[in-house]
């Protein structure tokens, strides 16, 4: 058996649009690389998301959560 990411976040983003804003939640579970602090596992995920979602560039941040994945 695979095992399981260390972590789980939520990452909830906001953008204007058209007709107001558009918000997105991100959410996965993850294990960070070793020694990476919380700062720059949230700023990795804000990289990678502007990458994959272009749309999401300059987003403003309006939740953010992280915590270990095991119950």
């Amino acid at each position: 058996m695979a095992e399981q990411p260390t972590h789980h976040f939520i990452l909830t983003l906001q953008v204007p649009s058209p007709n107001g804003f558009a918000v997105c939640e991100f959410s996965n579970a993850i294990t960070p690389p070793a020694g990476w602090t919380r700062a720059q596992l949230f700023k990795g995920l804000r990289d990678q998301i502007k990458q994959d979602h272009p749309e999401y560039r300059g987003a403003t941040t309006i939740f953010f959560s992280l915590e270990r994945n095991q119950l």
